[in-house]
């Protein structure tokens, strides 16, 4: 089955760390087929061809250079749940989703697996061959500095094979899923299951070679490092904040963060938390709220704040000024 699905997708072609730490570990990854030299602040990686490395990052602020460019990036410092791939050739990465699923089951219909690859699916623009195409397949290039695990959740990571096939568990009932238990279809046991793996481009190509020879070529284009869009405080409503007691108290929150973003080590963990967290804000909106009932100036600009903040506590690491 897991051939007739490739060959189903490929068809188209005939068309992490405690909280009392200071640091985080990283991964950098080489897949070109020469060395590369990448600089972290004052520390040198030397990486071989197609090889990752394991690296521990300190929480704050650092230099990252590859090859005459430059950039900062910023490490949170919190627990790291995600780690994340520093790609600092801009090379493209494949993530991709692979449905098994057990065909001796009368729900395995054509139907299904038709909807299930079309749910998994994104709109990607190809070179296939000699034509430039755009299809809706299941895996999409990629291609960013930091490639992290909350854009793409990927189980199995670079030098882990895609497995052969996966015993298909049933899903642990809990109690936010405990209705599962009335469920005819859980009841009937687990039927089909997505695997989800990031491959190196070069890879990614060989693994399709398996089981179809055209030749695919992956159109994404490289930024440079100082036109790559930056997470970063900027806030346009400020001013219109009504009463400047709370205009003052914003800005105060805004000063704040930006010492956490230049704390470095232990020190970004200690006595920002009310300010990541938004429980001082909160009270400030509510205590507005009370005294300027239709007024709805600062909950604008204070909405614009967490909306800005909220890619710090998205994303672990993020380029930054």
């Amino acid at each position: 089955m897991k051939k007739l699905i490739l060959l189903c997708l490929i068809s188209i072609s005939a068309l992490f760390t405690s909280c009392n730490s200071s640091s985080n570990d990283y991964w950098i990854d080489n897949p070109t087929e020469e060395p590369i030299t990448v600089y972290i602040d004052d520390t040198a990686y030397d990486i071989p061809p197609v090889t990752m490395i394991q690296i521990s990052l300190e929480y704050g602020k650092h230099q990252l250079k590859y090859n005459d460019q430059e950039i900062t990036i910023h490490n949170g410092g919190r627990v790291n749940k995600g780690q994340a791939i520093i790609n600092p050739t801009q090379s493209t990465y494949i993530f991709y989703k692979q449905l098994f699923i057990n065909e001796n089951d009368e729900r395995a219909t054509e139907e299904f697996i038709e909807w299930a690859i079309g749910t998994q699916s994104d709109s990607v623009r190809l070179k296939i061959n000699d034509s430039i195409v755009t299809v809706f397949i299941p895996f999409k290039p990629c291609n960013k500095l930091i490639i992290d695990k909350h854009d793409f959740d990927w189980k199995y990571n670079l030098d882990e094979p895609m497995p052969e096939g996966l015993t298909l568990t049933p899903s642990i009932i809990t109690r936010s899923n405990r209705s599962l238990l009335n469920d005819p279809n859980y009841q009937a046991g687990k039927f089909q299951e997505t695997a989800y793996k990031i491959f190196r481009e070069q890879e990614f190509k060989d693994y399709l070679k398996t089981v179809n020879d055209a030749t695919i070529e992956f159109l994404v284009e490289k930024t440079p490092y100082a036109s790559l869009p930056k997470a970063k405080i900027d806030l346009t409503l400020l001013n219109d904040i009504s009463n400047p007691e709370y205009k003052k108290a914003l800005e105060a929150q805004v000063q704040k963060f930006n010492q956490w973003l230049d704390a470095k080590g232990s020190k970004s963990t200690d006595g920002f938390k009310e300010v990541l967290m938004g429980s001082e804000l909160n009270k400030l909106k509510s205590e507005f709220a009370k005294k300027h009932p239709n007024d709805f100036t600062f909950s604008k600009a204070s909405n614009e704040f967490e909306e800005q903040k909220n890619i710090f506590m998205r994303y672990q690491l993020n380029i930054v000024e």
